[in-house]
């Protein structure tokens, strides 16, 4: 929104930051130590040292990165027959960046000077190689071969709706696909979740980048960083803010001119004062999004600060949207809205979606875990138990609900855990 906004706004402009970005030279001046600079009196230093203006930085002289095809290759090569190495070191050079393999059988097995049969030996081999997914001939392939290992009722149903009802899922359609495959919506949603575990890009963590010091970015960005110090707690919304944006001198100082003098160009007016109002309704909005996460994660730390402080959801009070919204006397859609797709960074340093504050069904699946982690393996508790048990912890769910609860985190029943 932000990219597109100033494409086509002439009225907002980005604040060009006074930070000066560190160079490699500077980078190495702030960290070479004294001890590695030649003193002024040791001579043999200095004339052995290059006379011209081209010396290469020790940054540069470091090791680079493991590539994709390296690291494919260590566990193929010693994977297959010595006398079919070089077919995997051919193989091997038809990967992409992103891992695919799109050459042929019959192309490899005449490039590699080999058999088809020998050829399709080694791409087998080469597709049980990590990442999982290399060697596949496309997104959809690769996201078979990442789930194919996985028997359980979400993986066979993952890989069903990648092999046949991938545009479905592209489009979100939970409902349509649980109709369809006989399932409760929070199945699906558990197959939605394993699909998207998967990487459509099998070789993305090996690109390398052009400047040395960027860092890759993590694959979750928080939202809102809960920390706390000496000081008490801190919060933190990641994003940009409205003091990064501002009106254009120009547009700002023409409109004033403009409404001074109502005789001069409407049509001019009329163009200056829309996009000048637009731009200062894009900053208020980004100045309202940031007061709106302030004030959401100053209530998760006075509402939810067990959970917060330890990670362990446990400690998770029973609370929706609606209620936030009430509390914090803001429309529930503008909590939805701020909320939904959002992740905290907890000061466990665990990244957690938004999601999890208002499941109150996860404290419960929590503490039956718990539960059946400490219960006698020779006398296992019985569902009836279990409900008596949280009952004295404060919480009172019927029998049926700890079986539900139950079966949805994959716990087997007592005759069942007895008899494992």
């Amino acid at each position: 929104m932000i990219t597109t906004e100033l494409s086509e706004n002439p009225a907002l402009e980005r604040v060009a930051s006074e930070e000066d970005h560190l160079t490699d030279r500077m980078i190495e001046k702030g960290v070479m130590g004294r001890d590695l600079k030649p003193r002024g009196d040791d001579r043999e230093m200095w004339r052995s040292l290059p006379q011209d203006d081209d010396t290469p930085s020790w940054i540069e002289l470091t090791s680079s990165t493991i590539s994709l095809r390296d690291h494919v290759s260590g566990q193929l090569l010693a994977s297959i027959p010595k006398e079919l190495r070089h077919v995997g070191e051919y193989v091997v050079g038809c990967l992409n960046e992103n891992g695919y393999l799109y050459e042929p059988i019959e192309e490899i097995a005449l490039g590699a000077n080999c058999s088809i049969e020998e050829a399709e030996s080694v791409v087998e081999q080469l597709r049980k190689c990590e990442p999982y997914g290399v060697g596949a001939n496309g997104i959809q392939d690769s996201l078979l071969l990442q789930l194919r290992h996985n028997d359980t009722i979400e993986g066979r149903i993952a890989r069903k709706i990648v092999r046949d009802y991938l545009d479905l899922f592209t489009n979100g359609k939970h409902l349509k696909l649980a109709k369809k495959f006989s399932v409760t919506p929070n199945v699906m949603e558990s197959v939605f979740n394993l699909i998207l575990t998967c990487t459509p890009f099998p070789g993305e963590a090996f690109f390398s980048s052009s400047n040395t010091s960027e860092a890759r970015l993590p694959a979750i960005q928080p939202d809102i960083v809960l920390s706390r110090s000496e000081q008490g707690w801190e919060i933190s919304v990641k994003g940009p803010c409205s003091i990064e944006f501002s009106l254009n001198g120009y547009y700002k100082k023409r409109l004033e001119e403009l409404q001074d003098d109502r005789r001069k160009d409407k049509d001019e007016r009329r163009h200056i004062s829309h996009f000048v109002e637009r731009a200062a309704s894009f900053i208020e909005c980004l100045d309202q999004r940031y007061r709106t996460m302030m004030r959401i994660g100053q209530y998760l730390i006075e509402r939810q600060v067990g959970f917060v402080s330890t990670g362990d959801a446990a400690f998770l009070v029973p609370l929706t949207r609606t209620v936030l919204a009430h509390d914090l006397k803001l429309h529930e859609s503008t909590i939805s809205r701020a909320t939904q797709s959002k992740f905290v960074q907890l000061p466990t340093g665990e990244t957690v979606s938004f999601d999890v504050f208002f499941k109150p069904a996860l404290r419960v699946q929590k503490m039956i875990e718990e539960i059946l982690a400490t219960e006698n393996p020779d006398n296992p508790l019985s569902d009836e138990r279990i409900a008596q048990i949280l009952a004295t912890k404060g919480v009172v769910v019927a029998r049926r609900t700890v079986n539900k609860y139950r079966d949805r985190t994959k716990l087997l029943s007592s005759r069942k855990r007895r008899c494992a």
